[in-house]
């Protein structure tokens, strides 16, 4: 839902993705207490903390940050950096689609190399003139990346798969 909705207006709601945390929070609580509680809040921290730097420099919206937090909930921490790596896996497959598909990949790997080059010597906050490019910025919908990394650790941890 998360990703149809990202897709076509280009926002996570707010209840998607804290009712997805919360009913995280509470299956792995169901499941497995207080140590289940305790696994579920540390896999959202770890995937939201993930994200977190790359929004601070605009480079990502707080619906990604809190739906990869939400859903690294629901796979607890010890399956969370599975998912964070097979998000990022997907999340670089994707925009690569689409900065060929845009014809733009010249273009965006020099924006690319400009904005490691100032945050390497202005570190981490916006870059001054983002709000001029912005209208010319590719936006990839992140949330299909992390969709794409939610499916792969269920279907890779499935019983089924352990045969």
């Amino acid at each position: 839902m998360a990703a149809a909705s990202d897709v076509r207006s280009g926002k996570i709601p707010n209840w998607l993705t804290g009712g997805g945390l919360l009913a995280g929070l509470l299956l792995y609580t169901y499941l497995y207490e207080l140590r289940g509680l305790e696994a579920a809040l540390l896999g959202a921290l770890v995937g939201g903390g993930t994200l977190f730097p790359f929004f601070l420099v605009r480079g990502i919206g707080a619906g990604d940050v809190k739906l990869l937090a939400a859903a690294t909930a629901w796979v607890g921490i010890h399956h969370s950096v599975a998912m964070i790596f097979a998000t990022a896996i997907a999340g670089g497959v994707l925009a690569m689609g689409y900065v060929v598909s845009q014809g733009r990949t010249w273009q965006v790997f020099q924006r690319t190399g400009e904005l490691m080059q100032f945050h390497v010597h202005a570190g981490i906050r916006q870059h001054p003139d983002f709000s001029l490019t912005r209208s010319m910025a590719l936006r990839v919908p992140y949330s299909l990346a992390i969709t794409a990394g939610a499916l792969y650790v269920v279907i890779s941890t499935s019983p089924l798969m352990q045969r």
